[in-house]
């Protein structure tokens, strides 16, 4: 069946589109209304322009139809990607800023044992200050631990966007 998709997508279906939506054929379907009214009497003359005006209409719901559950597709997909994007972006600055939480605590360390020093060397005791411990960055987000999960940002998609069972069926057929 892919094959067959393939073949129509790429060999058939460019044919009526460009046909459909040439400004001439366009026009010209729109003026075939004025013989319908001013023939009326010509039954034979009235069935032929709406049989024709009948087979265009469904040719084109048809068209918008697919056209529009493509791209439909192509949207999540895109959505799926941005999605990623950011769930890859967002790893990567808690990773950094969890790598700069370090770097400050050893700094403080570092300094409480300065301060030692120096007050050993001036001959005065000093108690050196417990250093802050680094803030947990999965508890800071408002999800917790959730939005860090591996499959969330599939998860979070599926839930927000309509869900539409022939949109599904083609992505499976596009993924």
């Amino acid at each position: 069946m892919k094959q067959v998709n393939d073949f129509l997508d790429k060999y058939i279906l460019p044919w009526p589109v460009r046909y459909l939506s040439h400004r001439f054929v366009i026009i010209l379907t729109i003026s075939l209304l004025i013989p319908l009214v001013v023939y009326a009497a010509n039954q034979v003359l009235v069935l032929l322009v709406n049989s024709y005006l009948n087979t265009m209409s469904v040719a084109v719901s048809s068209i918008v139809l697919l056209y529009a559950t493509v791209s439909e597709v192509h949207q999540k997909q895109i959505a799926e990607l941005q999605e990623k994007r950011a769930q890859e972006d967002h790893t990567h600055v808690v990773e950094m800023h969890t790598l700069l939480q370090a770097s400050i605590a050893v700094q403080q360390k570092q300094i409480e044992e300065l301060k030692q020093m120096v007050a050993a060397i001036q001959g005065q005791e000093y108690a050196p200050q417990q250093v802050e411990t680094p803030v947990d960055l999965h508890e800071l987000h408002p999800r917790g631990n959730a939005r860090f999960g591996k499959h969330d940002a599939t998860e979070s998609i599926t839930r927000q966007l309509h869900q539409n069972k022939l949109a599904d069926e083609i992505r499976k057929g596009i993924g």
